[in-house]
This record gives structure tokens, C-alpha cells and sequence, in this order.
């Protein structure tokens, strides 16, 4: 079976949050073969893109007597355990096990001063999977904002630690926003720290990674009154309509930013003109015909010509991000139609 790295766990989602946080340790309370797994899963992640970090992820270890009698006394330890490391944050996660037992993870959490220890839960059977594990960590750690002043910047939310290009569409949403003159504030919560986390509120605008942070969106608004932007730009006029958007909410003028990206884009378009009159047809990663509207703008910008009996070109998910992204796709589509 074909299966995404973003499908699964609740416990994973939120592990691939709190593990991007420096000098963090997390807590996995439950057996030990739900920590030992994700910990597999991230070190492999982290090797394939030659990243020399190890999770910090330690494990209550609960046994069949702290199942039967209650696992809370481990948890205290392994609390304890962990601040010896003298960490700049402990996230507790739970288990489906944790779960069932009825273990009051919040109360114990609550029994520290100084470190702070957020406790996020995480039992899947409870409903859920990895999206859901994704979205209650970062409402969870949210708690770390302090109240400041808003300042003029942007947070970038839900960021998909697991993309194998994320530092690619990070730079881009970067470059982008530093040609209309905005800076960023904080990521939320993708290689960052407790300090980056709790300046979340000064960020006058959140850019969401994706429509599907809204919810995580509407609860950073509530809270700290902050409007977002839904998601990262995605094609030609996708790019374009970011910019727009970001202006309009920083009062800018940007058409001078616009002007320069739709050049960017024309001379982009012009460096793989070899495409013109190719026939193509689309397919996502597991081999699939899909479609979607950037698609075909990208196709009909490049000269290429949507056909059911054309190259199988490769659609990625996540779609990569902004003009950068689309030149990076054209070249796979011209591997692709050998041209």
C-alpha cells in the first residue's frame, strides 16, 4: 500500500512539531514501542536529508502493572528525568494507552516551575490522525506566546516539517516577502526556539502553510487577534494574488514586486520553451492521473498541450511553493517528456 509520511499517528503529527523546537525534550507517555517506532521513523527522515540531528524523545516505558495501576508515578519520573537534561522545554505526548487508562497528564504537567512542560494530547483511538496530532501541538505550544506588541511581520504557521523540500519553500516564501519589505517574526514551529515561539503574538499577519491550518488559523485570531493568509503561494497567478494579499494587509504598495516576480516568471517560462507543443498528461506520486487548475496554468504557460495520451508528468504533494518552486517542476516535466 502506498502511504504518505504525513498519514498516521496522532502521536507523529505532533512529534514532528515538538522536535523542531531547540533544546526541547519530548516525552512519549506509553509503552515503549510507541517511542521507539517514532523514533526510527525520525532518524531515518532526518538521514535522508543528511541532518545530523537525533530527536530528543525519552519514554515513560509504562509496563502491564503502571496499565493496570495507573501510569502517573512514571510520568513523574520521567518529568523529572528530563529536566535534569536542564531543557528549554518538555512536551509531554500521550498514548492511546494513556488514553484508556485514564492517566491526568495535565495535572502532573502542571507540578513543574521553571522549565516549562506543556502536555499535549495525543491518544489517537480518541479521534484523529496525524493532521490532528499536527494542529494540537501547535495550539497546545501556543500557550508559550507571551502578550506583546504587534509589530509589522509576518509568523509562518504549520509548516510540514516532513516535506523533503521544506527549506526550499521556506527560502521562497522568504524571498517573496522580503520584496514587498516584510520581515518574519517567527516559524510556527519549524526549526525554532521557546523564544521564537513566544514572540507568536508580536506577528501583525500569519501565513498558514496550507488550507489545511485554517483551523489552527482561526485559533491563533481568537486568541491573539492576528488575520492570516490561508496558504503558501502556489503557481504563476497564485504568486502573483500573495503578493496582492500581503500588500493589502500591510497597507504597501507592491507593484513594483510584482512587476519584478512576473518578469521572474517570463524568463523562467522562456528557459524551457523545448516544452512547447509537448503532449502531457498528469499523475501524483503513487502513479495516479490527477489534475487541478495550477496544473493546467503552468501547462498552458509552458506551451505544453493536456492530452490523455501524453507523458505522464509528475504532480508532487505538497505542490511546491511560489515561482521557485515552479521552475523546479518544470524541470521534472521536461526530464519527463525527454526534451
Amino acid at each position: 500500500m502506498n502511504t504518505p509520511r504525513d498519514s498516521g499517528c496522532t502521536l507523529t503529527g505532533a512529534l514532528s512539531v515538538t522536535t523542531e523546537i531547540e533544546g526541547s525534550v519530548t516525552i512519549i507517555h506509553g509503552p515503549a514501542g510507541c517511542a521507539h517506532h517514532n523514533f526510527s521513523l525520525f532518524h531515518a527522515l532526518c538521514a535522508g536529508r543528511d541532518d545530523p540531528r537525533l530527536p530528543r524523545v525519552l519514554s515513560t516505558d509504562l509496563a502491564e502493572t503502571d496499565i493496570i495501576f495507573g501510569g502517573e508515578d512514571a510520568l513523574d519520573a520521567a518529568i523529572r528525568r528530563a529536566a535534569a537534561k536542564n531543557p528549554s522545554l518538555i512536551c509531554v505526548l500521550s498514548t492511546c494507552v494513556t488514553g484508556a487508562i485514564g492517566d491526568d497528564v495535565d495535572a502532573i504537567c502542571r507540578g513543574y516551575h521553571g522549565i516549562p512542560v506543556i502536555s499535549i494530547p495525543t491518544a489517537g483511538f480518541l479521534g484523529g490522525g496525524f493532521h490532528q496530532g499536527h494542529i494540537q501541538a501547535l495550539m497546545s505550544l501556543s500557550s508559550l506566546a507571551k502578550d506583546d506588541e504587534k509589530i509589522p511581520s509576518v509568523n509562518l504557521v504549520g509548516e510540514k516539517t516532513l516535506e523533503n523540500e521544506r527549506d526550499e519553500h521556506f527560502n521562497e516564501v522568504r524571498r517573496l516577502l522580503a520584496a514587498a519589505g516584510i520581515p518574519i517574526c517567527t516559524r510556527f514551529v519549524c526549526r525554532t526556539t521557546v523564544g521564537g515561539i513566544s514572540r507568536l503574538s508580536r506577528g501583525s499577519c500569519n501565513i498558514l502553510r496550507d488550507p489545511s491550518m485554517e483551523e489552527v488559523g482561526r485559533f491563533l485570531e481568537e486568541r491573539f487577534g492576528t488575520p492570516f493568509i490561508s496558504s503558501f503561494p502556489i503557481g504563476s497567478r497564485g504568486t502573483i494574488r500573495f503578493l496582492e494579499e500581503v500588500g493589502r494587509l500591510f497597507f504597501l504598495d507592491v507593484s513594483g514586486a510584482i512587476a519584478d516576480e512576473e518578469a521572474r516568471q517570463d524568463r523562467i517560462f522562456r528557459e524551457f520553451r523545448s516544452l512547447a507543443g509537448k503532449r502531457i498528461t498528469f499523475c501524483d506520486p503513487f502513479g495516479n492521473r490527477t489534475d487541478s487548475e495550477v496544473c493546467r496554468e503552468i501547462a498552458s504557460a509552458a506551451g505544453l498541450i493536456v492530452h490523455p495520451e501524453g507523458y505522464p508528468v509528475p504532480v508532487p504533494e505538497p505542490f511546491p511553493v511560489g515561482t521557485g518552486g515552479i521552475r523546479r517542476l518544470l524541470y521534472q516535466w521536461r526530464r519527463a517528456c525527454r526534451a
